[in-house]
């Protein structure tokens, strides 16, 4: 962050994935010594860096935005190692750091109250609710959730960007997304008017925070509301190119992959034209394939990026700028901080998204199912200040133009494909055709097709009338026929 931030709350000596193969940190020694202890957390919310870590707050517009455990702590610990990790660490972990911080101090601190809940460290883990969070404890229900295939996502309208993906520490590269906006997602989820944002989690391990509405911290990607002032979600976006930086003709210290079919046919200084804007999306298909499922590799790393990744476009438009770890900063566009680095805030192989804050009495949903099994799933998970139980009304619009001819399904998800919610339609009534597109209310009247295009009743009024006496283009004169 570029603003001040506060620690807060829970999370860091323990890092792994909500799936059967954990992930852990790059040195990290401590997950193995709790799970040793407590096997069957193994795949849990416990089997987390937010067992130990805490994320944090910052001041914007005289109110506080929280931050995910592993944003603060790259924050405040820093890539490169130079802050105190032990600042971002909770109770839970402070006991056990005094106790020893090996195997036997796990058990050491069991009937200790770390967070003052009212309830021991066993119990709570017993639970399955954290020792080092006082929010978080036995007799909370698991907040209300809903389970999106990506058949199901494919059935929702669509949106497809072309974007820039700006990273940090790591290549640049324009490339073209499609996916779900956001916030169409989580309004057919069901958000709760008490919802300032999300937090989306990957099976390595990774949270990202996104607040619902645009926040000015340049690092705070919004994906429910619409920059200051404007009918757009993102600001339109420019095309910058320079051979100099193209990577794949500099590839000495080029630092931007222009490859993408999507570039072809641009040059710089071109306008990006994205039809409805640039938009917060839940991507699902990368220029025009699916994208490749997300697997941990050997150096545990996350490889890949889907079948879900969440996409933010900048915004502030920059140029491409050099990797901050490059030694060459002597270039058209080197790296400048301040710059709008979107790439690392857009999430991959997303399994699980959490609208924030919990409603009161709830807990965090259990996660075991929601890791690496829904990445072979095509699965994702949306829980939190979502309503706990709703029946929307679907109308069906056979043909795609906009407009239904009334005919509605009650359901709590989209129940076929062709089927809106009033607000996705121009009108939920009126089309007299619902398998052809050219008729419906909007439709303008064409002449001598056949058809009441508008559904007013009329067929070809307005049209000229064929006063002809070879009114059947016969070539013979009807009259003289006759």
């Amino acid at each position: 962050m570029k603003q001040k931030l506060f620690l807060i709350l829970a999370m860091v000596l323990i890092s792994a994935t909500a799936a059967t193969a954990a992930y852990h940190h790059e040195g990290e020694k401590d997950a193995d010594k709790f799970l040793s202890t407590y096997p069957d957390a193994a795949g849990t919310k416990l089997d987390n860096c937010a067992l130990c870590h805490g994320g944090g707050q910052y001041e914007s517009k005289g109110s506080m935005v929280s931050l995910g455990s592993c944003q603060w702590c790259h924050y405040s610990y820093g890539y490169d190692g130079a802050g105190e990790i032990e600042d971002t660490i909770n109770t839970y972990c402070a006991d056990y750091k005094t106790a020893g911080r090996n195997t036997a101090a796990v058990t050491a601190i069991d009937a200790m109250d770390s967070d003052g809940d009212g309830y021991t460290n066993s119990d709570e883990i017993a639970a399955g609710t954290f020792p080092g969070n006082e929010n978080d404890h036995p007799g909370l229900t698991p907040a209300p959730s809903r389970v999106y295939t990506k058949a199901q996502l494919e059935a929702m309208p669509q949106h497809t960007e072309f974007l820039l993906m700006c990273g940090s520490r790591s290549d640049d590269e324009y490339t073209q997304y499609t996916g779900v906006p956001i916030k169409d997602l989580l309004d057919d989820a069901g958000i709760l008017p008490s919802a300032t944002g999300i937090t989306v989690f990957a099976p390595d391990g990774w949270a990202q925070y996104h607040p619902l509405n645009y926040d000015s911290d340049i690092e705070m990607y919004h994906v429910y509301g619409n920059m200051p002032g404007e009918s757009y979600q993102y600001p339109p976006a420019t095309y910058y190119y320079d051979t100099e930086a193209d990577l794949n003709l500099n590839t000495e210290y080029g630092w931007c992959d222009y490859s993408a079919p999507s570039c072809s046919g641009r040059s710089n200084g071109d306008a990006i034209f994205v039809e409805n804007g640039l938009k917060a999306i839940l991507a699902y298909k990368r220029e025009g394939a699916y994208l490749d499922p997300g697997v941990l590799t050997d150096e545990n790393k996350l490889d890949g990026e889907g079948p879900f990744r969440v996409v933010v476009p900048q915004k502030n438009v920059t140029a491409p700028d050099q990797s901050s770890k490059a030694d060459n900063q002597d270039v058209i566009w080197p790296y400048n901080y301040d710059w709008d680095h979107n790439a690392g805030a857009c999430s991959r192989s997303a399994t699980i998204i959490r609208v924030e804050p919990l409603p009161e009495g709830t807990t965090d949903i259990d996660v075991l199912e929601a890791g690496w099994a829904y990445v072979d799933q095509e699965k994702i998970v949306i829980y939190g200040a979502i309503a706990e139980s709703i029946t929307l009304t679907w109308y069906q619009d056979a043909d795609g133009d906009g407009y239904s001819n009334e005919t509605t399904l009650q359901s709590a998800n989209r129940p076929a494909e062709n089927y809106y919610l009033s607000s996705e339609l121009i009108a939920i009534s009126g089309d007299c055709n619902d398998n052809d597109a050219t008729i419906n209310p909007g439709a303008d009247e064409v002449c001598d097709d056949g058809k009441d295009n508008n559904c007013n009743g009329t067929i070809d009024e307005g049209c000229p009338q064929n006063n002809s006496p070879d009114d059947d283009d016969s070539c013979f004169i009807r009259s003289v026929l006759q």
